[in-house]
């Protein structure tokens, strides 16, 4: 009886004695390749939307690298046919993903992480101008998924 007692004992100890982080799913991380799935644009002009665009067309050449470096790069396909690739550093500091590109400048900016899982990304950014005295802003919705 007492070796029955000792066994069932020394179990109980060895199971609750168990790490915490066992089997704890690392956190998502921006690092790796994302697939485009959908791009909304809307742009207005003095509070006005003149255009409200989403697209969702992509091929499997339209993605987003991310290097664990800082690095990256977007490829996209062409209507020629052919593929762009577009290099880029970029930082993570929290939700504010910042890309750092000088030509073409459209890429770079300021942008908001809205969300991130370990398949899917999504990300919003907005920009605003004064132009001969209109003002203009656009706001993009990307979305892409590591499937």
């Amino acid at each position: 009886m007492k070796c029955r007692l000792l066994i069932l004992v020394t179990m109980c100890c060895l199971s609750a004695c168990k790490k915490d982080n066992e089997g704890a799913t690392p956190a998502p991380t921006i690092v790796g390749k994302w697939f485009m799935k959908s791009h909304r644009i809307q742009h207005s002009k003095n509070n006005m939307v003149i255009a409200d665009k989403i697209r969702t067309d992509y091929l499997v050449s339209d993605f987003e690298f991310f290097n664990d470096d800082g690095t990256g790069y977007t490829s996209n396909s062409t209507s020629s046919g052919t593929v762009a690739i577009i290099q880029y550093r970029y930082t993570l500091n929290g939700i504010r993903l910042k890309i750092n590109r000088d030509t073409p400048t459209f890429y770079a900016g300021n942008y908001t992480v809205v969300s991130l899982t370990a398949d899917s990304l999504a990300i919003h950014y907005e920009s605003a101008s004064v132009i001969d005295g209109d003002s203009y802003r656009g706001i993009e919705e990307i979305v892409l998924s590591k499937k």
